[in-house]
């Protein structure tokens, strides 16, 4: 008797770890399966809860998946630039449309892939620039930079759209992309670097490198000199080219951080060369390289016109790839560390609080920027 309880226990205890199984793999159907496998899925869970539940709640399943997925968030931006692709089709298809305050997540690609969608399918510049502007107005109250990212994305499908009779000529291809960017922005030349027409450039750029890097439209990197092209434009538009080029130099490096500095320092003129240094050392946080010592003797040992943007600028990657919602925790944890000299905390402190506005609320701003050390804060914490 006390053999078949012991048995019907077992039976039991199977049944229910079978069955837990079972929800598991229903909760998460993507857990057993290989890399690739999984990236797929991934994609098909967002398409379908975009088209069941709506772009808000496909956000709310990206940022579970950025949570409890390591490798989901190493490419957030990459899966969020496909979710704006897909959103498009909703929205050209006039189905309930709801633009979310969720779409700066993970460097705002909601609106790169949106924006090359809709080029690709209407090339209409009006339509463009009036979704741009309904971002803006839309979503000001939560974030500053709803609009430039929307712009950013019209420089990126302005060159993946190109006439196939430029394709092979990166200055034919990039030439009427600028053009349109000066048409659709209605900005003064030069422009902010957080304006529109620098935005929309910045995308058009960074489109280019996308496809030289990859070999599409007859395209390739010209191994001696990654920054040719970048050296052969207007003055006003060489910060937002050397900036995007710097993720072809990490490519011919093999991610090698100290190599791609090196050659960045090629770049004679500051006002290129320091962002473009920034651009590379916001990719540390990206690449998973998190270590405050390393980086800070990384930024210590590169050229003196470069270290104290080096130093602020890995702060910045925590905004840029940091957990939706709380990107500013770990960067405000690193400016604060005993690691960094005063001057260093003070230029560390006045990069991130300068770009709050671009993730957070005015209210949300202002809480995190209060409760940093006084001696730290930057404008009051007005913003």
């Amino acid at each position: 008797m006390k053999r078949l309880v012991v048995v019907t226990c077992l039976v039991l205890l199977v049944f229910v770890a079978l069955n837990s199984q079972r929800e598991g793999d229903l909760k998460n159907p993507c857990q057993n399966m290989t890399k690739s496998q999984k990236q797929q899925c991934w994609q098909d869970q967002m398409e379908s809860t975009l088209n069941s539940a709506g772009l808000d709640q496909a956000f709310t399943l990206m940022d579970q998946l950025f949570k409890n997925e390591p490798d989901f968030a190493s490419d957030c931006h990459g899966f969020v630039h496909l979710l704006g692709e897909k959103a498009y089709l909703l929205f050209s298809e006039k189905k309930d449309f709801q633009l979310s305050e969720k779409s700066s997540f993970c460097g705002y690609g909601f609106y790169h892939g949106f924006m090359e969608a809709l080029l690709q399918k209407t090339a209409d510049m009006t339509e463009a620039r009036r979704f741009c502007e309904y971002a803006d107005a839309e979503l000001k109250k939560t974030t500053a930079d709803a609009g430039g990212a929307c712009y950013h994305g019209i420089g990126h499908g302005a060159v993946d759209g190109s006439d196939p009779r430029t394709w092979g000529d990166p200055q034919a291809m990039i030439t009427p992309a600028l053009s349109l960017c000066e048409m659709v922005s209605n900005d003064e030349i030069p422009s902010p670097r957080y304006g529109k027409l620098y935005r929309c450039v910045s995308g058009a750029f960074n489109g280019l490198e996308i496809l030289s890097t990859s070999g599409q439209y007859k395209l390739s990197l010209n191994k001696d000199d990654l920054f040719w092209i970048c050296r052969n434009q207007p003055k006003h538009y060489q910060e937002a080219c050397f900036t995007q080029f710097v993720v072809a130099v990490m490519n011919i490096t093999g991610n090698d951080f100290a190599a791609s500095a090196e050659i960045i320092d090629s770049i004679k003129e500051d006002t290129s060369a320091i962002p473009a240094l920034q651009a590379l050392v916001v990719e540390l946080v990206n690449q998973g390289k998190t270590d405050y010592q390393q980086t800070l003797s990384f930024c210590r040992s590169l050229s003196n016109r470069f270290q104290i943007p080096c130093i602020s600028a890995f702060a910045e990657g925590f905004l840029k790839y940091g957990p939706p919602e709380k990107e500013y925790v770990e960067a405000i944890k690193f400016c604060s560390s005993p690691l960094l000299e005063e001057f260093e905390k003070s230029s560390c402190f006045e990069k991130v609080l300068s770009l709050l506005r671009i993730w957070y609320t005015v209210s949300k701003s202002e809480s995190i920027c209060w409760e940093v050390d006084p001696k730290y804060r930057w404008q009051n914490c007005k913003y």
